[in-house]
Parts: structure tokens; C-alpha cells; sequence
């Protein structure tokens, strides 16, 4: 009978490991060729032979007379301890249970001479170990791209520098795939089955993908669920991909090196996002909404800043509240519904899934009252300084102030007759 374990041989009067952590061992359990008789009776050298990856051969412990003592305590965790007179070595095992209980129950029969075990320690050899299932694979050349397929158990795929335009369907069925880095390559388009993977972090850095500008992938429910990283610096883009804030467990998003001019207001779905990075980018002003996340790390350095709107705000100061009614009498049946829904609080899930997007990502006034901007003269840019209350790390160019851009829900509102006061007090 053999097992495979792990095994630490210890010398009881010396204290001294034999081996100084547990190695994967065979443990064999059986007779020597030599004690057999010609009738095939008298089986009396029952032996344990150890194979480690240093005693190739293997160690022989004589069984009769010759076990001090047994530990099977903790068996059911897979663990035992075998103690022997000569040599004075203790052997700790550990074990899947089922097997250890197999061989401890089979070596108890043997001593008590009530079982034949047909195995001959003279020609036993060890086992092979089990080769571990590959969970992880790096790419950095053509030549070592799989001929055939990729493990089917990848947890964790890099495939860098590869002059890449495709990503490969066998990528998208890889099932427990968590990490995926395809960073310095020419992809276009990502395929929308990669939406049905359960990743944790993506890494797009460097390609093509705002040239076609499609983002189906991450509208798949999976992986907008999963999704906690995410690297899309160095591919061109001009604006941030709408599906991005749908992705409303991002913890880190990666906009370096692109030709963004704005953020969205509906960055403000994002949650736990905690760092954002949109460094050489050619942002202008940045949405009142960044100081209603939770964000640590913010850098915004080298992009193109512009300082106070005084015609923005001018226009503010001086707006009268006839124009506000009149551009935004009446609302339609939609707004008044999803700004009750947002008011109170209700609860959205047997909404139409349309109501829900709307709720989720339209910009909301500094007074807290959900407002879609469908006038113009809703946005006021560059007019008010971004306080970053969270911010524990903040990079920027200092010879830039930051302003950010609000949306006021009508000219009736109170924070939009605070800006009025404040403005008109600046101009004047």
C-alpha cells in the first residue's frame, strides 16, 4: 500500500530535522521479498519505506517490535505522528484523511497479523507527485504563444509586446480567469463574450481602443460585477466610455496618456472608486461630482486647466428667474418621477430598467435634486473650486488652479441664488 504525503522526520534525541520542513513524500507499507517462505507463510518483517526527493531509495522502518508509539489525534484533519524505537526518529504526516486513515487502519491489520498486504518492498518505487494545475502564464513574445490551447484552470494570463490585434476566443472561455494584462499591443475591439469572464482587474494600457471606440464587452453583467481594476491609459481616447461607470465596483481606473477633454458627471455612480488616475489628458475643469466620491488618490497632473469662467459666472449672477422658468416649464413626466424616486429614496428595483440608468447616472445639483441638464444653461463651467475632502494624495500642476463644472437644477434653487450672491459680489 502507498500514499502520497507530506512528511518532516524528526530525530528524538537530537532534536535535529532530517529534513528541516515537510516534504512531499511515499509512504509504503508491506513485506520484504526475503521473509517469505516457499508456502507463502510466515510474513513476519512488515516495513514502512519513506520516499522523499532526498532518500531516493528510500528509508526502511521495521514494524514488529519496533513502533513506539502512534499519534492519531488530529487524523481527521489528515495529520498523524509515527514514533520508532531504532532508528529514534518520529515521522509527521500529513495527508488527505481518507487515505491516512486507509494506511493507518491497513498497518494496524498488519501488526496484528490479521491482513495480507500484497505488496514486495523490494521492487516498490516512490510515487510521481501530481504535477500542480498551471494558474498562472506570461506571454512576452510570439514564440510563446500556446500552439494548441491555454490551461483551462488560468487564473492569471500577461500577454505583453506581442504586436496582439486580436484577442483570442479561447481566452474568453477561460473560466477562472480573475487577472488579464494584454498591455502594449494593437487591439481595436475587445469581443463581447470577454463580458462573461469574472475578472478582478483588466489591463489595457497601451492600444488601439478609442479608435473604434467600442465597449460592449463591459455592458456583460459579470464582469461589471467582478470588475475592481481597471488600466485603459495610452489608447486614444477623447472621452470616458459610459459602460465604465456601470462598472460600479472599480476601486482603481487608469486614464493616463489619452486626449480626454472632460469627465462625465455620471462618474459620481462609482462608489468605492478610491483611486483615479487622468494624468496628460487635455481636461479643462473637472465635474463637481469628484467631491462626492470617496477618492484618495487623485492625479490630474500636466492637463490643460483653464481658470475662472468670469463669463459663466457673470451669466449666473444675472440670470433671472423668469428664464428659468421658461426654459424649464414644463418637465416632462420622466424627470418628476425619477427626482421623487432620487428624493425619497425609493426603492428602484421594479422600475423599468431605462428609469433605473437615468437614476443611477444623471448629474445631480449641488443641492441634491437629480437634474438631466436638458438646457444648456443647466451646466455652468469652471465657476467653483473642487474641495477634495477625501483626497489623501492629490498630483497636479500647481501653476494651474482646478475649477470644476456644476449643473444647477433652476435658477429657483438655493444653491443656484448662493452662486448668484457669491458671483455677483466677485464681478462688482
Amino acid at each position: 500500500m502507498k500514499i502520497l504525503c507530506e512528511v518532516l522526520v524528526v530525530n528524538r534525541f537530537t532534536h535535529a530535522n532530517r529534513t528541516p520542513w515537510s516534504v512531499k513524500s511515499t509512504l509504503a507499507l508491506g513485506y520484504k521479498r526475503s521473509s517469505l517462505s516457499s508456502t507463502g507463510k510466515g510474513r513476519d518483517e512488515l516495513e514502512i519505506l519513506l520516499f522523499t526527493p532526498k532518500i531516493k531509495n528510500g528509508q526502511r522502518y521495521k514494524v514488529k517490535d519496533n513502533i513506539q508509539t502512534i499519534h492519531t489525534k488530529y487524523v481527521l484533519d489528515g495529520k498523524a505522528t509515527i514514533a520508532f524505537k531504532k532508528p529514534a526518529q518520529n515521522l509527521l504526516i500529513k495527508c488527505d484523511p481518507i487515505q491516512l486513515k486507509g494506511f493507518l487502519q491497513a498497518l494496524k491489520l498488519g501488526m496484528e497479523g490479521k491482513v495480507d498486504i500484497n505488496l514486495r518492498l523490494n521492487t516498490v518505487t516512490a510515487m510521481t507527485q501530481k504535477s500542480k494545475l498551471q494558474t498562472k502564464m506570461a506571454i512576452n513574445r510570439r514564440s510563446d504563444y500556446p500552439i494548441k490551447a491555454f490551461p483551462r484552470y488560468l487564473q492569471s494570463l500577461t500577454i505583453n509586446n506581442t504586436q496582439m490585434v486580436k484577442l483570442s476566443y479561447h481566452i474568453c472561455s477561460l473560466r477562472n480567469l480573475t487577472h488579464l494584462d494584454v498591455s502594449s499591443n494593437k487591439l481595436r475591439k475587445l469581443p463581447v463574450e470577454l463580458g462573461r469572464l469574472l475578472l478582478t482587474k483588466l489591463v489595457l494600457h497601451d492600444n488601439n481602443l478609442g479608435e473604434m471606440d467600442d465597449w460592449s464587452f463591459l455592458n456583460g453583467s459579470k464582469l461589471r460585477d467582478s470588475l475592481r481594476e481597471l488600466d485603459l491609459s495610452a489608447n486614444n481616447l477623447t472621452c470616458l466610455p459610459l459602460p465604465v461607470v456601470k462598472c460600479h465596483k472599480l476601486v482603481n481606473l487608469n486614464l493616463n496618456y489619452n486626449n480626454l477633454t472632460h469627465l462625465p458627471f455620471a462618474i459620481r455612480r462609482l462608489r468605492r472608486l478610491r483611486s483615479l488616475y487622468v494624468s496628460e489628458n487635455k481636461l479643462k475643469s473637472l465635474p463637481a461630482a469628484i467631491d462626492d466620491l470617496r477618492i484618495e488618490i487623485l492625479d490630474v497632473w500636466r492637463n490643460s486647466f483653464k481658470g475662472l469662467n468670469v463669463l459663466e459666472a457673470h451669466r449666473l449672477a444675472f440670470a433671472s428667474d423668469v428664464d428659468g422658468a421658461s426654459t424649464h416649464s414644463p418637465q416632462p413626466l420622466w424627470i418628476q418621477a425619477a427626482q421623487v424616486v432620487s428624493q425619497y429614496e425609493l426603492p428602484i428595483d421594479s422600475l423599468p430598467a431605462i428609469l433605473i440608468q437615468l437614476i443611477a447616472e444623471a448629474p445631480k445639483c449641488s443641492c441634491g435634486k437629480l437634474c438631466y441638464a436638458l438646457d444648456k444653461n443647466n451646466i455652468i463651467k469652471r465657476v467653483v473650486q473642487p474641495k477634495f475632502v477625501n483626497i489623501k494624495n492629490l498630483t497636479y500642476s500647481r501653476e494651474h488652479m482646478i475649477y470644476s463644472d456644476v449643473v444647477i437644477c433652476g435658477n429657483n434653487c438655493s444653491i443656484s441664488n448662493q452662486c448668484k450672491n457669491l458671483f455677483s459680489a466677485m464681478i462688482n
